[in-house]
């Protein structure tokens, strides 16, 4: 049996040692994200608005860019859903609503898992997310709904997924 070594930079089976986007060592101390307002502490990025409000006010923490909003600003998604099928013409309202509620109860298990883009074109939808995890789970979700046809293809690292449902 192989056994695997994580790093301090891992957390809940999501391998962060191998994302570029990743400082190798973390970042000292606290830090507040510029962009989102995102707080890095006790090596974890989170969101909490009334934590950073008051950080920013009583103490001079660096101010990074988080890795989430690195990846939008670069286009650089881990993860590609596209939704087909004249079933999605006729509840795209009812889909779009279900994947912002999938990513909403994804940024509270991870602050850094969120939608990057969402190409509405007239027979299929195109998301890109910041990482895997939340690809996987919107493709899991909308098919737990909806049914249909759902399609899992991994990079050979497994740091990108492409997620096909059609119905």
């Amino acid at each position: 049996m192989k056994t695997r070594t994580y790093s301090a930079m891992s957390r809940k089976n999501v391998r962060t040692d191998t994302d570029p986007y990743f400082a190798k060592e973390g970042l000292p101390g606290v830090a507040l994200c510029s962009v989102c307002t995102g707080i890095y502490k006790n090596k974890h990025w989170s969101f909490d608005e009334e934590e950073f409000k008051k950080l920013s006010k009583n103490k001079k923490p660096s101010s990074v860019v988080c890795p989430a909003c690195q990846k939008i600003k670069d286009g650089y998604p881990s993860g590609v859903v596209t939704l087909r099928g004249d079933f999605l013409k006729n509840h795209k309202g009812e889909i779009l609503n279900l994947v912002r509620n999938e990513e909403e109860r994804a940024k509270g298990n991870n602050f850094l898992e969120r939608i990057i883009d969402i190409e509405d074109g007239y027979d299929k939808i195109v998301i890109t997310t910041t990482n895997e995890k939340i690809a996987q789970r919107i493709g899991r979700e909308v098919h737990k709904a909806y049914q249909g046809e759902l399609e899992y293809k991994w990079s050979h690292d497994n740091k990108m997924v492409r997620i096909e449902w059609a119905r």
